[in-house]
């Protein structure tokens, strides 16, 4: 697939381009090229971006002439990062950068056939085009390109370097998938043809880097046109077998419902800076962007949202030639559990898809209640973990817009209520608890279980309310309360009674 000299427009392309500036006056290809001077290419992904014109890219790819194990600690000095070995056979090295400026910066060794024998074994034409560092900041400027990287960025095509591409290293199958679906870029004929016909070879693949594919393609934009490609390469058969037959779950499309889900999913977070919960957008919009586990949060919101009805084939049954779900919830948190931990996500990631899997009904739950009580929203915030009910209530929208093919007024006014409910009187500190279990038991001589912690939550739903004041207070109130329901844990709130807490547990 190699293109016959180098494109006309590569010589002077970076000259003319907008993003130079950007290149020139990047402080880590200056760092770089002051440890270094001569001897050093940036190639790949920052470059891609660049005639893309897509955002900065915050990982950067150097091929080095020379030691590169010497090169990657002069580096970390000159930053401040730590540099690890990524191969120590092969001399790739890696400097992390964190904080301000955060970047991850790789070196390897330049092949003994220079630059464009480094260019050929690499991935696609977008990432297979490179600048010596010394030229940007020193020379002419000219990009290396013996590939067509740039015509085809122009044209929005992702195509292989070579036919072998993907037997070299298989994940590069996914990996297309991932950057056709970020990008917005038509994976080429030839180039699908060949992902088509050796999708299963990507079982070679370790599950930690199908995992860090499949991050970064819920972490980016465009994840549904991304999952569409799994499904028409095949490779779904082989990287998420579990949801392979979702097009036909007993004559239910239960991948089409899904994949609107996450589309609406998708225009909640993209609609935030629009106002679109007038009032709340902005902190919203914070706590998507927000990073509380090894995905971001608007991530998470989006995985969540296309496997919350993952149990629906386990759960599928007829009643009188109509299909039933019943306990899809319950049965889809456990397997979206056990799918998670085999793709090697962490724990804490894994808990937290499974605890708004099997919690993806409740705000309807809420929402049917006549009234909903000081207690039964304060329950549901708990019992989600506090700002884990953002999530619930925005997973409730996209489930139901999903469902309706539309906006369903009624429920955006309870997810509304609750929002207020959230930034309002829930987020208040906290005063310190006039009882604890501990001291509950001890006074009232009862054990440790649902009951006395239904105490304390009603405790401190008085204390939110004024109504309990003082310890004298709170000793009248739990006795009052053991004497009327002595047994009862909590089940006069129905919301409550539903909602059990998630420990969502370490990475």
């Amino acid at each position: 697939m190699k293109r016959t000299g180098r494109s006309d427009s590569a010589r002077s392309f970076l000259g003319r381009l907008e993003g130079l500036a950007r290149l020139a006056d990047d402080s880590v290809v200056k760092g770089v090229f002051s440890v270094a001077g001569a001897g050093v290419w940036l190639v790949g992904g920052v470059l891609r971006n660049i005639a893309l014109s897509a955002p900065p890219a915050p990982d950067y790819d150097f091929a080095v002439m020379g030691d590169t194990a010497e090169f990657a600690e002069k580096a970390a000095l000159k930053f401040g990062g730590t540099p690890f070995a990524l191969d120590e056979e092969a001399g790739a090295y890696r400097v992390v950068v964190k904080g301000d400026g955060a970047a991850t910066l790789d070196f390897t060794p330049l092949s003994p056939g220079g630059i464009e024998e480094d260019l050929a074994k690499r991935d696609f034409t977008v990432n297979a085009m490179a600048i010596e560092l010394r030229s940007l900041f020193e020379g002419g400027r000219e990009l290396i390109d013996p590939f067509g990287g740039l015509d085809d960025a122009r044209a929005g095509v992702l195509r292989t370097v070579s036919a072998g591409a993907f037997d070299s290293d298989p994940l590069r199958m996914l990996r297309a998938v991932r950057l056709s679906s970020q990008y917005g870029l038509r994976v080429e004929g030839a180039t699908y043809s060949i992902i088509r016909e050796k999708a299963g070879l990507i079982e070679r693949s370790s599950p930690e880097r199908i995992r860090d594919e499949l991050k970064a393609l819920f972490a980016n934009n465009g994840t549904g046109k991304g999952i569409r490609l799994l499904y028409d390469t095949g490779l779904v058969n082989t990287v998420i077998p579990e949801i392979s037959g979702w097009p036909d779950v007993d004559g239910y499309d239960l991948l089409s419902h899904s994949l609107s889900a996450l589309s609406e999913a998708e225009r909640i977070l993209g609609n935030m800076s629009e106002g679109a919960f007038p009032g709340f957008s902005e902190r919203l919009k914070e706590y998507f962007h927000r990073r509380e586990m090894e995905l971001p949060n608007h991530a998470v919101f989006k995985l969540a949202a296309f496997l919350h009805d993952f149990g629906k084939p386990l759960a599928l049954s007829r009643e009188e030639g109509r299909l039933r779900f019943i306990g899809h919830d319950t049965k889809g948190a456990e397997s979206v559990k056990g799918l998670l931990e085999r793709l090697r996500f962490s724990r804490k990631t894994s808990n937290a898809v499974s605890f708004f899997v099997a919690n993806h009904h409740r705000v309807f739950m809420l929402a049917g209640l006549k009234e909903r009580s000081y207690r039964a929203k304060g329950h549901f915030f708990r019992a989600s973990g506090g700002p884990g009910g953002l999530l619930l209530l925005c997973l409730a929208l996209a489930d139901a817009r999903a469902t309706r093919g539309g906006e369903d007024p009624e429920l955006f006014s309870v997810v509304m209520e609750m929002l207020d409910f959230y930034y309002g009187p829930y987020s208040r500190k906290k005063p310190k608890p006039l009882l604890t279990g501990d001291e509950i038991m001890e006074a009232f001589g009862i054990e440790e279980g649902p009951l006395v912690g239904g105490i304390i939550q009603e405790l401190n739903d008085g204390v939110e309310k004024g109504e309990i004041r003082n310890r004298k207070d709170a000793l009248r109130h739990t006795r009052k309360r053991l004497k009327d329901r002595p047994d009862q844990a909590d089940n006069d709130n129905p919301v409550g009674a539903l909602l059990c807490f998630h420990n969502i547990g370490p990475e």
